[in-house]
């Protein structure tokens, strides 16, 4: 039978990264311009707050100073985030039980694994490859049984002729499906239904579109050795990012230029200009190799969903924590009311066979949710893991909206965690861990700030009205020595890695995060939207307009700043030329959005190509 083609066909030679090792002396150079920086920063926003205040516009200037203090606290997150990496040496593959749990007198055997592939309405062909690749993964230990199951959250099991069997492909790969008759809790119900039915002592958690590699049980379940150890993050590597392309072929293949002497010209100009490499943003290499990875120096590195890998006992000791818990305080209550203890028993009873056992968080942002809770388990004293190397292979999305949804699904559910159960609030977490999944939850605040930053030169450009004093020598004293001691801090922490990318969407991205932050304070429920594998051209204008108008403000009051300035009217140059140079800055980051928008594949937009999903 011919396999079905994909457009990520191409893609399928391409290789993971290799982790960054390990270097104190480029460690100690991080803490110690990490360090400076924040001295540096707490010296300029002194004399921010102190000295520099325009009080002929105390609006702007406050404005502007608390801006940048709320950006100062992120860099200080960031620095602490960043303070050290701490990787645990891998050990070789568990084989029995007894290196993993104490058996308090139960028999000894090998362990048993079980891999779920949770699936909603993606093509069952797509899954096939996923299980296809988790049937490959290789371990040393012949009698250690290894399960695979999918767990099918769309109910394709043949009843509805309209849609895919997903129940046909997983028996022709001679696998378990599993199924449920809604879809409550979302994935974490999708789990939740699957751990009721299997009884791996370690479970390993793949989307639809998780390709495993042969080693990845090898390299990751002997970390579970450790028997605090509650999971282990694997990086998640998209291998379909779009390929850098030569702007002489996109500006040839767009106005359809067919003479070969017309083409070398365009060449000739425009042939060094490389565009479009990555141009959603989705590489999560700093994401995985600094962020989270430095996370295991204060033991909070999160689970991330896919790619990740479990002890059932800590996942169930969560769920029958709170099980006790919510039978202890209905309890409270019924005392508080002076209820008879017969009452009392008898409520009681009927919570204990009501209520369902529940050990992953019902929540949009489950993985997160339920890391928070199990690193706060006083008791337990749980342990994460972020492993360095990619073991697995994923689909990126591959159009704007697609990236859009995805992303507010991530911000809201972080920010609705933020307000019901805020981890500087939740007993159990350390300091470290409080900040490291605060710095998480305040990223998605950023638009305050970077919304600020936007209009700041706007506001001058049209009210010639400047948020300092002067742009002195008293500004750039104290201004200049953070902003350099802050990039090479930055520098030093994602070393190898480029932040180009990330750097222009942390900006360009303030307009769904501010949508994500009215969502969950209006009280609107968190809603988890399944990420579309496949290349689909949306009307993304919606996306872009306040880009857009942005850009066209900031354009227009160059120009009208232009003109005041050869008609020799313009009171202060200087404060043009500075914030000219602030808006190159800007119209860059924000433009990433606009090009994102109406990137289409060459393929796509080369007449007789047209890719397959």
């Amino acid at each position: 039978m011919r396999r079905k083609s994909f457009y990520f066909d191409k893609f399928e030679n391409r290789v993971p990264y290799k982790a960054i090792p390990e270097n104190k002396y480029r460690t100690f150079l991080f803490q110690f311009t990490g360090t400076l920086t924040i001295a540096l920063g707490i010296a300029y926003l002194n004399w921010r707050w102190r000295y520099s205040f325009n009080y002929e516009a105390m609006w702007f200037s406050v404005l502007l100073v608390t801006a940048e203090t709320l950006s100062f606290i992120s860099t200080v997150m960031v620095i602490i985030n960043f303070w050290s990496n701490k990787d645990v040496p891998q050990t070789p593959p568990v084989q029995y039980l007894s290196e993993i749990e104490d058996l308090q007198g139960r028999p000894d055997r090998s362990i048993k694994i079980d891999v779920f592939i949770a699936t909603y309405n993606e093509d069952v062909e797509l899954v096939r490859l996923s299980i296809i690749d988790a049937k490959r993964m290789k371990y040393p230990h012949d009698n250690v049984v290894i399960k695979i199951y999918v767990l099918d959250d769309g109910r394709r099991d043949g009843r509805n002729p309209a849609k895919e069997n997903m129940k046909v492909v997983a028996e022709e790969e001679g696998v378990g499906y599993l199924l449920r008759e809604h879809n409550e809790g979302y994935k974490a119900g999708n789990l939740k239904n699957a751990l009721e039915q299997t009884d791996g002592d370690i479970f390993v958690i793949l989307d639809a579109d998780t390709r495993p590699f042969p080693d990845f049980l090898i390299h990751t379940i002997g970390y579970f050795r450790n028997r605090k150890m509650a999971w282990v993050q694997t990086p998640q590597w998209f291998y379909d990012t779009t390929e850098p392309e030569k702007l002489s072929d996109i500006i040839s293949t767009k106005f359809r230029i067919k003479k070969e002497g017309v083409k070398k010209g365009v060449e000739k100009i425009f042939g060094k200009i490389i565009v479009n490499e990555d141009i959603y943003g989705n590489d999560p290499r700093l994401f995985y190799d600094v962020i989270l990875r430095k996370r295991n120096y204060h033991n909070a590195a999160f689970c991330c969903g896919a790619g990740s890998v479990h002890r059932r006992e800590a996942i169930m000791s969560l769920a029958v924590k709170d099980f006790s818990e919510e039978i202890r305080k209905l309890e409270e209550e019924l005392t508080i009311l002076n209820r008879s203890s017969n009452e009392i028993e008898e409520k009681t009873k009927k919570l204990i066979i009501d209520q369902e056992i529940i050990p992953f968080k019902f929540h949009a942002s489950e993985d997160i949710y339920t890391s928070i809770m199990l690193h706060a388990d006083k008791e337990n004293r749980w342990e994460s893991l972020q492993h360095p190397e990619v073991e697995c292979k994923m689909l990126s999305t591959q159009d704007l909206d697609s990236w859009i949804k995805q992303h507010q699904r991530y911000a809201e559910g972080s920010l609705d965690i933020a307000l019901k159960d805020n981890p500087i609030f939740k007993r159990g977490l350390t300091i470290r861990q409080k900040i490291c999944y605060f710095s998480t939850i305040w990223s998605y605040f950023a638009p305050f700030w970077i919304l600020i930053f936007l209009i700041s030169p706007i506001i001058f450009f049209f009210t010639l009205t400047l948020p300092v004093k002067a742009y002195s020598f008293d500004f750039f004293k104290y201004f200049l020595p953070f902003q350099i001691m802050n990039t090479f801090a930055m520098l030093l922490g994602c070393w190898g890695i480029s932040t180009k990318r990330g750097d222009q969407y942390y900006i360009s991205g303030f307009w769904y995060m501010l949508m994500s932050l009215f969502t969950v304070v209006s009280g609107k429920k968190v809603k988890f939207n399944v990420t579309s594998k496949d290349l689909n051209f949306s009307n993304n204008l919606p996306h872009i307009v306040p880009h857009l108008v942005l850009i066209g403000l900031t354009l227009l009051g160059i120009g009208y700043n232009i003109v005041l300035i050869y008609m020799g009217v313009h009171p202060t140059p200087s404060g043009f030329a500075a914030n000219a140079f602030w808006c190159i800055f800007n119209i860059i980051s924000l433009s990433i959005m606009i090009r994102a928008a109406y990137w289409r594949p060459r393929s796509v937009l080369e007449p007789g190509k047209i890719q397959t999903s």
